[in-house]
């Protein structure tokens, strides 16, 4: 004779099955006023504004040629030594206008167009960056994110590894990076990988929703407004923790 589940178990086993399987517990939530909301661990903390600017600030100073980038937001684990200190999460906000999807099915026309601007930039770098690939874009039409992957050997810190995960809005894109050494990126990928999937974006902006998927039709799209030169914003996060080195090697007069 069968006997039929407690309500309450039978309750537990819906909302388990509901709930999104990530792998990676993300009890930290930041809410940006731009309209979305990110899920952190419990162990990292915001970077604040004012050190972002200060930085980036540096990096236009130490390569004008490249093109001058502005983050948002910055996380890091709450145990770091110093800022930028590896892993670190960078993200930068877009409002470009939407991208048309059939743009988004044209992923070698894409890839070239990374290429290039992702060239562009390691070569005006070329003084302390050396080796750098750009991985193959994947998007993932369901999430409407972009996926794509960079290496990079910096001078004085090694190989350092990034994922980044575009993710399209119907004003633009919020573009996350995950940054970690080399040895250590295959430890905090799970969790790169976790914060960009469980981003959530504020409904009135979310991709093809409503008023703002009708604001701007393909054949009315500008050349260039699928974010290839966001990789430039991707290729200057790597450099940060860098640039923290050299600063404190300049302050402290060691050679």
């Amino acid at each position: 004779m069968k006997t039929a589940l407690p309500l309450q178990v039978l309750m537990a086993l819906i909302l388990l099955l509901a709930a999104p399987c990530t792998g990676t517990e993300l009890p930290r939530s930041f809410a940006a006023k731009e309209g979305f909301t990110l899920h952190l661990p419990s162990d990292w903390k915001p970077i604040p504004k004012d050190i972002l600017d200060k930085y980036s600030q540096a990096i236009a100073k130490m390569a004008p040629q490249a093109e001058k980038q502005v983050y948002d937001f910055g996380f890091q684990r709450s145990d770091a030594p110093k800022w930028f200190s590896y892993p670190y999460i960078l993200v930068q906000v877009k409002r470009s206008g939407r991208i048309p999807e059939e743009q988004l099915k044209a992923l070698k026309r894409i890839e070239k167009a990374m290429d290039e601007s992702f060239s562009k930039t390691t070569d005006s770098l070329s003084a302390i960056t050396s080796n750098a690939s750009l991985g193959e874009p994947i998007y993932d039409p369901a999430s409407h994110i972009l996926w794509t992957r960079i290496a990079i050997d910096i001078k004085n810190t090694g190989t350092v590894r990034g994922i980044i995960g575009t993710i399209l809005t119907g004003e633009g894109f919020v573009q996350i990076a995950g940054y970690a050494k080399d040895d250590d990126f295959g430890t905090y990928l799970p969790i790169f990988e976790s914060v960009i999937e469980t981003t959530e974006i504020r409904s009135d902006l979310k991709y093809g929703s409503g008023t703002l998927a009708e604001k701007t039709a393909p054949e009315e799209a500008e050349p260039g407004t699928f974010p290839w030169k966001a990789m430039t914003g991707a290729v200057i996060g790597v450099l940060l923790a860098f640039l923290v080195w050299k600063i404190r090697k300049k302050d402290t007069g060691t050679s």
